[in-house]
């Protein structure tokens, strides 16, 4: 084991299966736990599936589970690991209002939402807006997996909350994320924020950040200072390694055999 592991030893009630891959620190997992037993939501929706990890505490303490992924390995993998988990696939903005319509058309509740898909700035705010636009009738929790990472907590910042309803809280740091988790040097990743949705309660757009010191120490001396300024290169990137029959992160989670 890894002295920078973040991740293990893990030690639960919640009896964890093996197979699945749960790209969590350890304050995240007991978190998501802790958090989703005392919910107990009526459905729950996940975007970014991957290898099941959190998807199988929302499967225990939701009644139905919304799985959304970009691919299709996730759906492959899992879909015989769960019995209360539909999959659905393709662009998470695009189809999540749909989803929630199709929800509410059965008298279901939405109650919980973790987002952990599309890690860009872009992907962020396409994420949230389109789940913020969407006039809930009952109380809802989000989670936003990496709120760490200086592209997802961009993102996160750069919405404007007074446009939308209901909103209770809104915090970056309900768990602070990591520098230089596992194999991924200097880099900066993990944390949860949280939004709190509440129909009765008049909007709070404010933004807290009670780890932002801890955030901006981190940053100087991140990698994310030359990286993020340097990610206009990523087509580049990505058509020098395909012309070499390279091999890049991103094709894990399009071919789970790689």
């Amino acid at each position: 084991m890894k002295s920078n592991n973040i991740s293990l030893p893990f030690y639960s009630n919640f009896l964890t299966d093996s197979e699945l891959e749960w790209q969590m620190s350890r304050s995240e997992k007991y978190c998501l736990i802790e958090v989703l037993k005392t919910l107990s939501p009526d459905v729950s929706i996940e975007i970014g599936t991957y290898r099941g990890g959190s998807l199988q505490v929302l499967s225990k303490y939701s009644k139905n589970v919304c799985s959304i992924d970009i691919s299709e390995e996730p759906q492959k993998f899992l879909k015989n690991k769960f019995d209360n988990v539909s999959f659905s696939i393709g662009n998470s903005y695009e189809i999540i209002s749909k989803i929630i319509l199709e929800i509410e058309s059965k008298n279901r509740k939405v109650e919980f939402i973790l987002i952990d898909g599309d890690h860009s700035k872009k992907g962020i705010i396409k994420d949230l807006e389109s789940i913020l636009s969407h006039k809930f009738k009952n109380p809802l929790t989000i989670i936003m997996h990496d709120s760490f990472n200086p592209q997802c907590r961009a993102g996160i910042k750069s919405i404007d909350y007074s446009k939308y309803t209901g909103i209770e809280h809104i915090e970056l740091d309900y768990i602070t994320g990591s520098f230089s988790p596992n194999k991924d040097y200097r880099e900066m990743w993990g944390g949860f924020a949280m939004i709190k949705i509440n129909t009765n309660q008049k909007t709070n757009y404010k933004v807290n950040a009670s780890q932002d010191m801890l955030f901006k120490r981190a940053y100087v001396g991140s990698i994310h200072i030359i990286k993020d300024k340097l990610s206009f290169l990523k087509p580049i990137k990505k058509l020098i390694y395909s012309a070499l029959s390279l091999k890049q992160k991103s094709d894990l989670y399009n071919n789970f055999n790689n």
